[in-house]
């Protein structure tokens, strides 16, 4: 979607190095080493000159990764990345250039080894990735404890530095029965998702579950409370709605840095008009820059370690 500020830098210095290369071979430059001093004034003049507008829009993300101020993850829903090697490379490859550390991956079983593998050979996190809204109503928590099974076999599996744990993508608000009964539908959700980080923790594996911005708004803070309290070990709030991403997150914030928790905010990268998206919603027009400069603004304003942030999703940021 854009072009970071370092491979401007980069293709800079290659056409510089390259014409003197070229003028040496063809011996067009009497003087050789006037030429160089003039490229050399002139490359120093446009770093100085063209790249701080190049970088305005964003952050160097490779530079507050080593800084290790700031951690960048990204959704993938793609079941064929992980098992086609060739796309897991390219994509891993494009996640290292932009400073994405973690990926939230939905696969099968028998593909992750080798794709949870390769990721940590490049200095990428892995985490399994499912849901369905449904799963939310089932106080047993059946599905997701099934989830949590299948995280644990692949953390054991792997050894060392293998699957970093489990996102769970469980909407209750979008099913009939939230329709019917909205407060019966969150208290189940509430109940299941604390049934389920019990049993995630006794298994030894981390927990992260997706949630809107929007539960304190509709009268939901007691559940929102237990869900980031008691219910997880961070929560990734799809704060889809530009207008006020700080404020709109304020309430879980606070409970997310009582609780010396973690919170993933995710700006949605998928274009206007899928699943009701509008421009409100996503930063699919704005490009990346716009996110750099989103993300600055909210972990200035919260000055939160435990603050990160991901983008929605690989496929999107890939057109």
């Amino acid at each position: 979607m854009v072009s970071h500020p370092n491979h401007v830098m980069r293709g800079v210095c290659e056409g510089y190095i390259f014409i003197a290369l070229l003028c040496l071979r063809l011996k067009k430059v009497k003087n050789v080493m006037k030429f160089v001093r003039i490229a050399g004034l002139f490359l120093l003049t446009f770093l100085i000159l063209c790249l701080p507008d190049a970088a305005s829009g964003g952050f160097a993300a490779d530079e507050k990764q080593a800084e290790g101020t700031v951690r960048l993850g990204i959704f993938s829903w793609q079941k064929r990345i992980a098992s086609d090697k060739a796309l897991h490379d390219e994509m891993l490859e494009n996640l290292v250039r932009l400073g994405i550390s973690e990926v939230y991956q939905y696969m099968n079983t028998q593909d992750a080894p080798a794709f949870i593998q390769r990721a940590s050979e490049m200095g990428i996190d892995v985490y399994l990735l499912d849901g369905q809204p449904e799963w939310g109503l089932d106080r047993e928590a059946g599905q997701m404890r099934s989830a949590v099974r299948r995280a644990a076999r692949l953390m054991e599996e792997a050894g060392g530095p293998g699957l970093a744990g489990l996102v769970l993508d469980v909407e209750p608000y979008l099913t009939s029965s939230y329709s019917r009964n909205p407060e019966r539908a969150m208290d189940r959700f509430s109940e299941a998702m604390r049934n389920t980080y019990s049993y995630a923790r006794e298994k030894g594996v981390p927990l992260i579950i997706c949630i809107p911005y929007f539960y304190d708004t509709k009268g939901f803070d007691k559940e929102l409370r237990e869900i980031i309290e008691a219910g997880s070990d961070a929560v990734a709030v799809m704060n889809y709605q530009k207008k006020d991403e700080t404020g709109q997150i304020e309430t879980e914030m606070e409970a997310t840095m009582r609780a010396g928790k973690r919170l993933i905010h995710i700006f949605e990268l998928q274009q206007p008009g899928q699943y009701d998206l509008t421009e409100r919603n996503t930063y699919f027009l704005d490009g990346l820059p716009a996110v750099w400069a989103s993300l600055d603004r909210l972990y200035a304003h919260y000055n939160y370690k435990g603050l990160s942030f991901a983008l929605h999703d690989y496929k999107a940021l890939s057109e």
